[in-house]
């Protein structure tokens, strides 16, 4: 992708899998979705977004969340696989049954977005101009760190778009939560291409690195200031279009709970 490299990009991710750092919020196949739409639609767009194009995108997100909710019956991994996911940890990820399923909604999840990204269904339309903005969730917390940090990509804030309100504004993952764990994973997480396999294939390892330890402080303390990790319990809101969504973001709620963000990443970072 122009602009990114493969490895930063898997880097950034990385503390989103298991539903935000094994946590059962939003199932990492649902966010992998969301942040291929967005890489796929700046593609097309060569880069040079509108708002429009970025609103457009979070309706397309949030139709692809409804067809995976109504297929395995929830986008939560907590609710989806009954396992206590309120403990960080990796027991769930060595369940062979966990796998199994993990395995067979990502199969159906691709067949599903091969099949609608072949069509003209997925293809940009033409909608009514937006005049109402705000600032975007996960963009705003990466910006914020890359310009104190110098750790960031101006690409990965665009495409991280995509987590807006809880991923395409389906009230599931915090998205300034996903936006700083992206920051963290840029400094910290382990890079494919210059880490040893047999670190790699260790995951009690995996889990116990430099990332993970720092990670675990940022999650346990935004736990325990917003005692949740999902967007529509922390707001109490389900956002049903981008009007909604923008009316709310604006608010000093989302304000706090950015600085918040900001604030303990960059210390972490710093520390």
């Amino acid at each position: 992708m122009l602009g990114i490299k493969n490895d930063d990009l898997i880097m950034s991710l990385t503390g989103l899998a298991g539903g935000i750092l094994n946590n059962g919020s939003t199932c990492g196949v649902v966010i992998g979705g969301a942040i291929s739409s967005a890489m796929i639609r700046d593609k097309e767009l060569s880069g040079q977004w509108t708002l429009e194009d970025e609103v457009q995108l979070l309706d397309e997100i949030k139709e692809n969340i409804s067809w995976f909710e109504n297929k395995f019956g929830t986008s939560l991994c907590r609710e989806r696989e009954e396992l206590n996911y309120q403990r960080i940890t990796v027991l769930g990820l060595l369940n062979p049954q966990k796998a199994k399923g993990c395995v067979a909604r990502s199969g159906a999840s691709m067949d599903y977005f091969v099949e609608k990204y072949n069509s003209n269904e997925s293809k940009p339309k033409t909608r009514k101009s937006i005049s109402k903005s705000c600032e975007h969730c996960a963009q705003k917390i990466l910006k914020e760190i890359r310009e104190e940090t110098g750790i960031g990509n101006e690409k990965l804030e665009q495409i991280s778009v995509a987590l807006d309100g809880g991923i395409g504004l389906a009230g599931g993952g915090c998205g300034a939560l996903s936006g700083a764990l992206m920051a963290l994973g840029l400094k910290y997480a382990l890079d494919t291409r210059n880490t040893e396999p047999a670190k790699l294939k260790n995951i009690y390892r995996a889990m116990d690195s430099e990332f993970f330890r720092m990670a675990i402080i940022l999650v346990k303390a935004f736990i325990k200031k917003f005692d949740a990790f999902e967007c529509s319990r922390i707001t109490g809101k389900n956002f049903k279009n981008w009007d909604n969504f923008s009316k709310f973001r604006n608010t000093s709620s989302c304000d706090a709970l950015n600085q918040f963000l900001v604030e303990k990443t960059i210390k972490i970072i710093n520390s």
